[in-house]
């Protein structure tokens, strides 16, 4: 389905705010039954299929449900909130693009990934994730449909946009279905339906992924800042590690530029992960203390 901008004008509002460094979240129950948990010692009910906002600051925090017991994590400064998940089910995060015209397609590319549900696997803008927190990368919640087209100020010269939604597993599998105007095709392939898998709560890792010697030798300060950072419990603290990632990172890719061009192919692909790992670690809105 290819959905359209209007492509009309129109005034905007000017929003003010205070400076608060609170982040909404959004706790999602996607279960047939309600949910009560705490943080911080608040009782937060969650009816079925439903979800509620919960604004934290950065610091440490406490996660208690039946489940998971009494979970440890830290809010980080900078961060844009997200959807906490307390059952560990499984979300898909989708992509639409929104264009003026169809001839405007060409100037998105390729978004195509693949992900699996239940053994049946999905290819196309997807990324699947059953993780505590999940930092918000979407347009629309998961309560939120995608908008048949969209009134917007401006368009520039991609003639266009990406929009992204969060789902539930069941509610993506049936936006696919309703894309593919093929009710059932998930049953066809997996008789037995969706069934929901049993996830283990997740840390954040200790410690960066490993790397080739030669990389590593130019590794141990972005180490040595996400171990503290790790333990970082306020905003000023958080900040002022934010900034010397940032530069310990621009040292360590100018010293390993032309390293990799001598090294086998799983050592570039190892230092690879450790960029996007670090990256995503130290950008997330909330962690699991180890």
């Amino acid at each position: 389905m290819i959905k359209r901008f209007t492509g009309l004008l129109i005034a905007a509002a000017a929003l003010t705010g205070c400076s608060s460094p609170a982040q909404t979240f959004e706790i999602d129950n996607p279960g047939d039954t309600p949910l009560t948990l705490r943080i911080d010692g608040n009782e937060l009910p969650i009816a079925a299929h439903a979800s509620r906002p919960v604004k934290l600051k950065p610091g440490e925090h406490h996660l208690q449900t039946e489940r998971l017991g009494d979970v440890r994590f830290i809010v980080y400064a900078k961060g844009k909130g997200g959807l906490i998940n307390p059952t560990l089910a499984e979300y898909v995060i989708a992509n639409e693009i929104y264009v003026t015209g169809e001839d405007k397609l060409k100037n998105f590319g390729d978004l195509n990934n693949q992900i699996e549900l239940g053994g049946v696997h999905f290819e196309g803008p997807y990324q699947s994730t059953h993780a505590l927190f999940i930092d918000k990368t979407w347009n629309f919640g998961v309560h939120e449909p995608f908008p048949e087209e969209q009134t917007v100020m401006h368009v520039d010269a991609s003639g266009g946009r990406i929009n992204a939604k969060i789902f539930t597993a069941p509610a993506f599998i049936d936006y696919v279905e309703d894309h593919l105007g093929d009710p059932g095709v998930y049953v066809r392939h997996q008789p037995k339906g969706y069934v929901a898998p049993t996830y283990t709560l997740e840390a954040a890792p200790t410690a960066l992924p490993a790397l080739d010697p030669a990389f590593e030798a130019h590794a141990g300060p972005l180490r040595e800042l996400y171990t503290r950072y790790l333990h970082a419990t306020t905003a000023d603290a958080q900040l002022q590690l934010q900034q010397e990632a940032f530069q310990a990172q621009m040292a360590f890719t100018a010293a390993t530029a032309t390293l990799g061009s001598g090294l086998p192919k799983e050592a570039n692909e190892g230092y690879n992960t450790f960029v996007q790992t670090r990256s995503r670690l130290m950008g997330s809105a909330a962690l699991v203390v180890p």
